[in-house]
């Protein structure tokens, strides 16, 4: 586990440098995967008032029966990224194919070595085969400070809008919103 998340934290640093991009952008699902009789989609975005480097955040989702990282998937970008997809602040829209059943989605720090002083949230939800899903925004109001000030927001029509500009896929298979539900975990995992 400590080699997945070292590996992770190197792959997300080098996007926050600019060097790889990461794209979970809603344009690259293709039309097989919204009827997937195994899989589901889900819609999340990830934000923050500004950009973050050195005091960058994640949203790895791991499997909730294992508690392990879900196969394959990197940690989603919550102030990390390189661009925006988002004109008033900063954040990125997400679409991931995952396979039916609950995940849990959290916050962790980019930088491995970095603890914080409060308790990181974290979030469920399940994704439900061959459907799309709006499980909410997770939004840092306290972009590069060593406190945790997280929440999950609805932006369930901004979202959805961008989402169906990007992939006529969401129109024919619109998500329904099922914002997920708040847990409490250490920061340590």
């Amino acid at each position: 586990m400590t080699f997945v998340r070292f590996a992770a934290c190197a792959a997300l640093l080098a996007a926050a440098a600019g060097c790889a991009a990461p794209d979970f952008s809603p344009s690259k699902l293709t039309s097989p995967q919204f009827t997937d009789p195994a899989s589901g989609i889900v819609l999340l975005s990830t934000g923050a008032v500004e950009r973050c480097v050195a005091g960058a955040m994640w949203a790895p989702i791991y499997d909730a029966r294992t508690k392990e990282l879900v196969a394959g998937q990197q940690p989603l970008p919550i102030d990390a990224s390189k661009m925006s997809g988002f004109s008033d602040h900063y954040g990125t829209l997400s679409a991931l194919s995952l396979p039916a059943g609950r995940y849990i989605v959290t916050a962790e720090w980019a930088n491995p070595s970095s603890e914080p002083t409060d308790r990181m949230p974290a979030w469920t939800f399940d994704v439900v085969a061959g459907q799309s899903v709006y499980i909410g925004e997770i939004w840092r109001a306290t972009p590069c400070q060593m406190t945790v000030a997280l929440a999950l927001r609805d932006n369930f029509e901004r979202d959805v809008t961008l989402a169906e500009k990007l992939n006529t896929g969401f129109i024919t298979h619109p998500p329904r919103k099922a914002l997920a539900q708040r847990l409490e975990r250490r920061s340590g995992g």
